[in-house]
């Protein structure tokens, strides 16, 4: 019975007044440059403090490694180059891994301007226009608002 119904609200369409939807629509674009903003300022921050942290870390190994060849290559007995490799190596590959928060204030200005330019009083939405436009719910949603979150926690 459940499965029937919610079957059913995917195939439903609503009829929805322009200006309100409008006000919606722009009330959920201004909330998402918020959070945008607020995310990419926090990304700003933590990226800095992982390069720095990743570059200090990388500047002990490089140090580590640089005593290590030059050892081997004081050490090194040509009548016995067992162990002694064709290259040094003086640090491996160092990164940091971050998600960047994306804007996807387009979407809504997509919405906002199919409204607008429709002539009638009154639209008919979709179950699936009616989910992104009026309860902002997107397809991007779930990623946005994690990783927004994580952003803003680091606070």
């Amino acid at each position: 019975m459940a499965q029937l119904m919610r079957e059913d609200v995917k195939n439903r369409k609503v009829e929805v007044n322009r200006e309100k939807l409008l006000d919606i629509l722009r009330s959920n674009k201004q909330k998402h440059i918020n959070d945008y903003r607020e995310a990419l300022q926090g990304y700003k921050e933590m990226a800095l403090e992982k390069l720095q942290d990743g570059y200090e870390k990388a500047k002990v190994k490089l140090e580590k490694n640089l005593e290590r060849g030059k050892t081997s290559i004081a050490e090194f007995d040509p009548e016995n180059p067992r162990g002694v490799g064709d290259y040094l190596t003086l640090i491996e590959g160092v990164s940091v891994e971050l998600k960047v928060p994306r804007d996807f204030s387009k979407d809504y200005d997509a919405a906002i301007d199919m409204a607008k330019w429709d002539v009638r009083e009154t639209l008919e939405l979709s179950n699936a226009e009616f989910q992104c436009f009026v309860r902002d719910v997107w397809d991007w949603t779930n990623d946005f608002v994690t990783i927004s979150t994580m952003y803003k926690s680091s606070k």
